[in-house]
């Protein structure tokens, strides 16, 4: 269970805890033994603002259980969006990486039926009545490859770089050797103009 929802659920234990039907009867109780009118009003009255209050804090934590919940879940709309678009991009993938390592196009059209019931919209939104979260599942995994791959991309960036730095101490070393030679040296300065 996700930290937002663990803390939700204390939340309501206690407000429930604290507003039991026996707390409230013992209250009650207490209240009328000490026979004083004008105290037991005043003490009733408090209680009774107590409850509204916990209702309302109640009324609260549900929406925000109804928040996380369906922030975890996906609209129909989105898995009839996502289940007909990825398909179509998912067999162009396919196709030109088979094309690429020279597969046959049986592969992929095996590989396809396969995929293709799973990334039903039937299957996305049964998976989803039991529980299945798609965005911790699918979408955190491929948001952290993602930037693992861009990072990845990074490093190779900066070998470039220190690549790119070592050429250009090497083309200094050989103009310091042409400086060295006269007869390159005026070579180079009729080159340059």
């Amino acid at each position: 269970m996700d930290l937002e929802l663990q803390q939700l659920s204390v939340q309501m234990t206690e407000v429930l805890l604290r507003n039991s039907a026996s707390s409230v009867a013992s209250k009650i109780r207490a209240v009328k033994a000490r026979k004083q009118d004008s105290d037991t009003i005043a003490e009733l009255e408090e209680v009774v603002n107590e409850l509204i209050a916990d209702k309302n804090e109640l009324t609260r934590i549900a929406q925000s259980f109804e928040q996380e919940l369906v922030s975890q879940r996906i609209s129909q709309s989105d898995i009839e969006y996502v289940t007909g678009n990825l398909v179509p991009i998912l067999s162009v993938l396919l196709e030109r990486a088979a094309s690429d390592r020279g597969e046959s196009e049986t592969a992929v059209a095996q590989l396809m039926d396969i995929v293709r019931p799973i990334l039903s919209v039937e299957t996305v939104t049964i998976l989803q009545l039991f529980g299945f979260n798609f965005k911790k599942a699918i979408g955190e995994p491929l948001t952290d490859l993602i930037a693992r791959a861009i990072a990845a991309r990074g490093l190779t960036g900066s070998s470039q770089l220190e690549e790119i730095q070592a050429l250009s101490l090497r083309r200094e070393i050989a103009i310091f050797d042409v400086m060295n030679d006269p007869e390159a040296f005026e070579r180079y300065k009729t080159f340059l103009g």
